[in-house]
């Protein structure tokens, strides 16, 4: 009986080691912020993608990809990511629907990925046709408005990750093979009579 007492007491305690790792953390990095954000509708030139995150993260493994519904790629160069936000340059946008998927490592060491879409309705206007030398005049140049664009948070993109669901799922069956070493073990030390 003291056996099956310390067996069952080793089984506890196993549990307790198993599962409690298991339970889902709170404190993930997250995407928080996105410049245009998800479902924002784009009037004005667009120069960079802005995405900020809720805890730091790292330059290595950050890529940002921004594509139109045709397949074209408008990034320009490499993200930069900073603190807790990546800026991605981007070339003019075609109008439509744009993509924007990342990906990044949080200061923790975790991938994280997502992706979200906005829509494009700014059109550069057509070149105008050169004047003939003779008509030309001097004309005032005037400043570029800067491109701007609405901040809206991000609701729900997907992070990657496993579920609590499935944690817990992890959890059950290693609380399961445990058990059922426990039970081997003992009965392998049990003297047969």
């Amino acid at each position: 009986m003291r056996r099956y007492a310390a067996a069952m007491a080793a089984l506890l305690v196993g549990l307790v080691v198993v599962v409690a790792p298991a339970t889902p953390a709170s404190a993930h990095t997250k995407l928080s912020k996105a410049v245009p954000a998800a479902k924002a509708t784009v009037t004005k030139p667009l120069e960079t993608v802005t995405l900020t995150f809720s805890g730091l993260i790292k330059q290595a493994g950050t890529k940002v990809v921004v594509t139109g519904a045709d397949g074209s790629a408008y990034q320009v160069d490499g993200a930069k990511a900073l603190d807790k936000t990546i800026t991605q340059p981007v070339s003019p946008l075609g109008v439509g629907v744009i993509t924007v998927a990342w990906q990044t490592v949080s200061g923790d060491g975790h991938k994280i990925s997502g992706s979200y879409t906005f829509t494009n309705k700014y059109a550069p206007p057509a070149p105008s046709p050169s004047p003939s030398p003779s008509a030309a005049s001097p004309s005032p140049v005037s400043a570029a408005a800067s491109p701007t664009a609405v901040t809206v948070p991000v609701a729900a993109i997907d992070e990657g990750g496993m579920s609590p669901v499935g944690l817990a799922a992890a959890g059950a069956g290693a609380v399961v093979v445990l058990a059922i070493l426990v039970l081997v073990l003992l009965r392998r030390r049990r003297p047969r009579s």
